[in-house]
């Protein structure tokens, strides 16, 4: 019994040392291959970008603004004769309505300062008495923007920064947005907010589609102004070393 312990003991001895070694070619091609990924991941850090922003409401306002002439009709003395239709293109100077005042005898044209297109509404207002306003829409090419930030990270906000810009009127997703710079910050505060204007990268509302939009007189959005631009590398490794 005892020879028969001992040769159990060899046995097991020897098994555990079978066991217990790994081969050297597993380590080889282990360690290669966590170099490979390790080189991977660096690669794809470096390339993927992931800038800090601030985040902001945004106008888009037309250069040249609509006019508008509106008359009430709620008195029996004043009479008013149109010389424009609706959809009638204008240039400035030309006439769009004359009033007449029985009582006085007197007549007032009202003229255009503006060319534009002419857009006839009929309505009533608060008082409900009946109004006609005759509108004047321009056909702008050029347009202004402003975008507003809250105050939290404002200081990092400078000049030349981009901004992505996406209209309430043209989603996204469906558009694309406007891209520009920022090009001038007003040193004060306006409701505790900040303001800065945005210079587009083209002239054309043209979207990161290849979309042109219409220039209206007025279109509101959202604004991201990218802060800077550092990949996943560049965030791991100087978190590391602060």
């Amino acid at each position: 019994m005892p020879n028969a312990n001992r040769s159990l003991d060899t046995v097991s001895n020897e098994m555990e040392e079978i066991v217990g070694r790994i081969p050297p070619w597993i380590i080889r091609w282990g360690i290669t291959v966590l170099f490979i990924v390790a080189i991977i991941g660096a690669f794809i850090s470096s390339h993927i970008r992931f800038p800090d922003s601030i985040q902001g409401s945004v106008v888009v306002q037309a250069r040249q603004q609509p006019g508008k002439v509106t008359i009430q009709r709620n008195h029996a003395d004043q009479e008013y004769q149109f010389y424009v239709k609706d959809g009638q293109m204008v240039k400035p100077g030309d006439t769009l309505l004359v009033s007449y005042n029985k009582s006085q005898g007197t007549s007032e044209a009202t003229t255009t300062p503006m060319t534009g297109k002419i857009y006839l509404v009929n309505g009533r207002n608060s008082e409900n008495l009946l109004e006609q306003t005759i509108w004047v829409i321009p056909n702008s090419q050029e347009v202004d923007v402003k975008i507003k930030y809250s105050n939290k990270g404002a200081g990092n906000v400078k000049k030349g920064q981009s901004v992505r810009i996406a209209l309430d009127d043209y989603p996204d997703y469906e558009y694309g947005f406007l891209e520009g710079q920022i090009g001038s910050i007003l040193p004060i505060q306006t409701e505790n907010t900040h303001e800065a204007t945005v210079t587009l990268t083209l002239k054309k509302l043209l979207t990161s589609q290849g979309k042109e939009l219409p220039i209206l007189p007025l279109m509101e959005g959202n604004g991201e102004i990218l802060l800077n631009d550092r990949s996943i590398f560049q965030r791991i490794f100087s978190s590391i070393l602060r």
